[in-house]
């Protein structure tokens, strides 16, 4: 079963309450496509994410809620030294960097600026609130 609107509840770094996230993956919303970003916990770290589907799979008698996504990592070699200087978080995507993950690995959403000069690159909003920003600075990028 396909669907196209998540809620993620996360505590926030900011006064450890509770804060939900309304997230959507939908090819029309209100005419235009939105499939939003989201920061997942791996077993080998954190990354960004771009959600392209959202589904659920029963085998048996469990059901799983799975998203498949595209992958952003940060771009391989040294920290462009204008980045470093200004605080920014440049992410990168590649053609073959998709796979499906767990929904209870989400850990929330985010905001992805894309480049307006290359489609495979953005950089994360880590001000748009007070976790965000605590969380990029927590995480070792």
């Amino acid at each position: 079963m396909e669907f196209q609107y998540l809620e993620i509840n996360y505590e926030s770094m900011v006064d450890w309450k509770l804060s939900t996230d309304c997230l959507r993956c939908n090819k029309s919303f209100f005419g235009q496509e939105r499939r939003d970003c989201v920061l997942i916990k791996s077993e080998h770290g954190h990354f960004f994410a771009r959600l392209l589907h959202l589904f659920q799979v029963t085998v048996g008698t469990q059901t799983h809620a799975l998203a498949y996504v595209k992958q952003y990592n940060r771009p391989p070699g040294t920290l462009r030294r204008k980045d470093k200087d200004l605080g920014l978080y440049h992410l990168q995507s590649r053609a073959n960097w998709y796979e499906i993950v767990s929904l209870e690995s989400v850990v929330r959403g985010a905001l992805l600026v894309p480049d307006s000069d290359n489609p495979e690159e953005c950089l994360v909003a880590d001000t748009v609130d007070g976790d965000m920003f605590l969380r990029m600075k927590s995480l070792i990028f």
